[in-house]
């Protein structure tokens, strides 16, 4: 089960719901891979001009957040693209206002 006051969101994928939870380390790995601010993500995901590859490292280090060992080409084989913008865009909004 997952606790949103420990910013844990559950994420469904295809059939399977995961835990996921974007900690600071994962925070700063993904401002550094993908050379931009939390808060920068996050306007993206608002304005609809985040990136499909960018949405997918989101979700990676958030599933690795949520205790699951996934590699990103792992990500990519359970994930549709119409799952990835909910999802991504409450884990975003979750780690800005704690």
């Amino acid at each position: 089960m997952t606790n949103p006051l420990k910013g844990e969101v559950e994420v469904k994928l295809g059939k399977e719901t995961y835990p996921c939870r974007l900690t600071i380390e994962s925070l700063i790995k993904i401002e550094t891979e993908l050379d931009s601010g939390i808060l920068q993500l996050t306007q993206k995901i608002a304005n609809a001009e985040m990136k499909v590859s960018e949405l997918s490292v989101v979700l990676h280090y958030a599933l690795r957040g949520g205790g699951k060992d996934i590699n990103l080409k792992d990500v990519y084989s359970i994930i549709k693209p119409q799952e990835l913008w909910t999802p991504v865009s409450q884990l975003l909004i979750c780690s800005v206002s704690l």
